[in-house]
């Protein structure tokens, strides 16, 4: 019968190939962030139309922590990522903000088959280059006060939307 390691062992034994995973992976997001708005940036906010409505919202409130996840419709990853949304809506305030899109219909269709449980606001160009968006997802934390606090591009599960936002 195989002796079974103990956790202890494991991490002795393999501590080296741990690290090198934890160094590529922070190296790889760090990559992708480096276009991004800086934290502690002001987030500029925008008076948008609200998907499959006559109204408009601004992209965020002052005086409330707001998670900002722009997608397009034709991103795969964000149809595996907008759902984890709802983890954080009751938390933080949230909204979803199409952008790269052809039609409202194209971006309704998408968040019909979604667990989309936030406000949808509809983008555009001006938006995209305000955030400086070059792919999808990307998410801003902006803070009570107007600033950037966090960002991220790429996939994001509940727990690290979650953990983004404490």
């Amino acid at each position: 019968m195989p002796a079974i390691l103990n956790p202890k062992t494991l991490l002795k034994k393999y501590w080296k190939d741990i690290a090198l995973i934890l160094a590529v992976f922070i190296g790889i997001t760090a990559w992708q962030e480096r276009n991004l708005l800086a934290d502690n940036q002001p987030a500029d906010n925008f008076e948008l139309p609200i998907l499959q409505s006559s109204e408009s919202s601004p992209l965020f409130t002052p005086g409330k922590q707001t998670l900002v996840y722009f997608f397009a419709p034709w991103c795969s990853i964000c149809k595996l990522s907008i759902g984890n949304l709802s983890a954080v809506s009751g938390e933080v305030d949230a909204v979803a903000v199409a952008l790269d899109y052809t039609s409202a219909s194209e971006v309704s269709e998408f968040i019909g088959e979604q667990e989309v449980q936030v406000p949808v606001l509809m983008g555009n160009q001006r938006v995209s280059n305000a955030y400086k968006i070059s792919a999808f997802p990307t998410y801003y934390l902006i803070d009570t006060d107007g600033t950037i606090a966090e960002k991220s591009m790429g996939y994001s599960s509940s727990l690290g939307l979650r953990w983004r936002t404490l």
